[in-house]
């Protein structure tokens, strides 16, 4: 079998356990479940994935992936323009907080808190938040478009607090529609970063 036949039906298992998991929770779903909907055989499943929890962090890797794949585009764009890139990541986090599977799946990672693969997966993702931000800032105030009464981290962490009150609303109330809080998220993070 090739490498890319191999890999697609992993990606389909990872996919199919997301919606699975966002739609009946972490306990309620099941790896017959899973491969229904995936369209593999139980033997594929437990080839790749040798319990449920796996194929959880396996979601929250992927996941991982793809913000590094984002902050790449975002880091480009800040080396000429860090408020554009600021702004392309205000626009990475309404992405997230409009993921209809959003309020499912943040329930699913309350069900297992203590799983060592999940807190490592979501402690990376936190610090590459907060790698990504500081950077964005301190290139803004070299370039003279962000504030400097505040160290970069500084700020980052309170952009960072705001993302995750936005992404929390979002899990709580059920997704979001982007265009709804898309001007007021942007202002509220342009009045926390403009120079003062």
């Amino acid at each position: 079998m090739s490498t890319e036949k191999r890999g697609g039906r992993r990606d389909a298992i990872i996919e199919a356990a997301y919606s699975c998991m966002a739609k009946d929770g972490y306990d309620r779903t099941s790896t017959a479940q899973i491969c229904a909907a995936a369209g593999v055989s139980s033997g594929t499943f437990f080839h790749y994935f040798p319990t449920k929890a796996d194929v959880l962090v396996a979601i929250l890797e992927s996941g991982l992936e793809h913000t590094r794949e984002v902050f790449a585009r975002i880091r480009a764009t800040a080396t000429q323009d860090a408020q554009g890139a600021l702004e392309l990541w205000c626009e990475h986090v309404l992405q997230e907080a409009s993921d209809d599977n959003l309020p499912g799946f943040a329930s699913v990672l309350g069900a297992v808190p203590d799983h060592p693969g999940v807190a490592a997966a979501l402690k990376t993702e936190g610090a590459l938040v907060r790698e990504l931000l500081t950077e964005l800032i301190a290139l803004g105030q070299t370039q003279e478009t962000m504030r400097t009464d505040l160290a970069p981290a500084r700020v980052a962490t309170w952009l960072t607090i705001l993302a995750n009150g936005l992404l929390g609303h979002a899990a709580e109330e059920g997704s979001i529609q982007i265009n709804e809080l898309r001007p007021e998220f942007v202002d509220i993070v342009g009045q926390l970063v403009r120079p003062r």
